[in-house]
């Protein structure tokens, strides 16, 4: 099992985007702060203790596929919250990104009944 640090390590330098995720102690607040250094945006330090923000994991777009690792459980209502604020705030700084995770998830869907229609198909008939 790997620890926290590894994951989010692995996250980032294999992401084309990564971000630190922070969120507030009730969920209901979060902030995002690249990890990339040529384009890294400044997060002053007063608005994250004034917001009472603390970090909890890292977000990475490997290919076209959103990764997230956390550094404590969270439910699932979170999780997917998370993954959408990232997903959103990707589309808002990469136009075009979010079409094109569509078009590959579309085109991966696709893919995958066509695997499961060919297993089904090879399948030895038992009469």
């Amino acid at each position: 099992m790997f620890l926290y640090a590894e994951r989010a390590a692995r996250v980032a330098c294999e992401s084309k985007f990564a971000v630190q995720v922070l969120l507030s102690s009730g969920n209901d607040d979060i902030a995002f702060i690249i990890l990339n250094p040529q384009s890294a945006e400044y997060f002053p330090r007063e608005e994250f203790i004034a917001r009472k923000l603390r970090s909890v994991g890292v977000c990475g777009l490997i290919g076209l596929k959103p990764v997230c690792v956390f550094k404590e459980p969270f439910s699932d209502d979170v999780v997917h919250a998370i993954a959408e604020a990232f997903v959103a705030y990707i589309g808002t700084l990469v136009p075009g990104v979010t079409a094109q995770m569509t078009a590959e998830l579309d085109r991966k869907q696709a893919g995958d009944f066509v695997q499961f229609a060919g297993a089904l198909w090879s399948l030895v008939d038992p009469r």
